[in-house]
């Protein structure tokens, strides 16, 4: 196999990873963030279950677009910054403004749910 194609297959795996609205708005909520979230945080902001936010999660990361960070008992989860125009089009659902009310609405309750943290770290941890 070429690098051409490996390069064109691994986009396809990326671009099928964001054709689910959950993972799209998950992908979204991570380049909003631009920082490593935690499972519980884009639980409370997607307002879906853990179980499927962390299956979400789980293709996010096989297509290589997030990457994942044990710490401790939390699992943190960020965007992958490198990867080209499918990062762009990540970052352009959230910037300048949000694309859409859908994911206003996950951003205003991320940031709701950020607040709660301290020294920058979640404590909550319900859902991690």
């Amino acid at each position: 196999m070429t690098a051409a194609q490996r390069d064109i297959k691994t986009a396809a795996k990326a671009l099928k990873a964001l054709a689910d609205v959950n993972r799209l708005r998950t992908a979204a909520l991570l380049a909003y963030a631009g920082r490593e979230l935690c499972v519980c945080e884009l639980v409370d902001a997607l307002r879906e279950g853990q179980y499927n936010v962390s299956r979400h999660l789980g293709a996010l990361c096989a297509a290589g677009l997030i990457r994942k960070e044990k710490k401790g008992r939390w699992a943190m989860y960020a965007l992958v910054r490198d990867r080209g125009p499918l990062a762009e089009y990540i970052s352009k659902l959230v910037r300048p403004r949000p694309c859409c009310g859908i994911i206003a609405a996950d951003i205003a309750r991320l940031e709701n749910r950020l607040a709660l943290r301290r020294r920058g770290v979640c404590v909550v941890g319900g859902n991690c």
